[in-house]
C-alpha cells in the first residue's frame, strides 16, 4: 500500500511538469518574435517619398532597429573603389515608423510597394532581399 502512494506521488509530479512546460511554452509562442536587425543597400531609380521626407534618387543604406524603426541614409560612389558605395555621414538619415510583419519564408530579392500620389512615389512597404521581414510604413 505505502509503495502505491509513492507510485502516484510520481505520476502526478510527472503530470504536473508535463503540464507546466506545455503552459510555458503556449504562454512563448504568443509573444512577439525578437527581429534581428537588418542592413541593407537599395536603389531608388527616381525620387521616392518615405515617410513626410522626399529622398533623391540614389543609393541608400536602409537599417532596421528594434524600435520598429527603419532608417534610410544617403550613400555616394566611393572615389577610391569603382562600384563600392560609402555613407553619406554629412546627410541627415531619414528614420521612419513601420510595423514588422514576419513572413514565412525569406523573399528572393527586395520587393518595394511605391503607389504614385499626386506625381509622387510614396514608399508604402519594403521587403529586403534575403529577409523574411516586411516592413510597413506608418503613413
Amino acid at each position: 500500500m505505502l509503495k502505491l502512494k509513492s507510485t502516484s506521488k510520481i505520476l502526478s509530479v510527472i503530470v504536473g511538469l508535463i503540464l507546466s512546460t506545455a503552459f510555458i511554452g503556449a504562454q512563448a509562442s504568443q509573444t512577439p518574435a525578437k527581429v534581428k536587425k537588418v542592413r541593407q543597400q537599395i536603389e531608388f531609380t527616381e525620387d521616392v517619398k518615405v515617410g513626410s521626407t522626399v529622398l533623391k534618387k540614389g543609393y541608400y543604406q536602409v537599417v532596421s532597429n528594434d524600435n520598429q524603426e527603419l532608417k534610410f541614409q544617403r550613400m555616394l560612389q566611393d572615389s577610391g573603389y569603382a562600384g563600392a558605395f560609402v555613407v553619406d555621414n554629412k546627410t541627415k538619415p531619414v528614420v521612419v515608423k513601420c510595423t514588422i510583419t514576419v513572413l514565412d519564408a525569406k523573399a528572393k530579392g527586395t520587393r518595394l510597394d511605391m503607389p504614385e500620389t499626386a506625381g509622387v512615389h510614396v514608399l508604402k512597404s519594403l521587403t529586403l532581399d534575403d529577409t523574411n521581414l516586411t516592413f510597413t510604413i506608418a503613413q
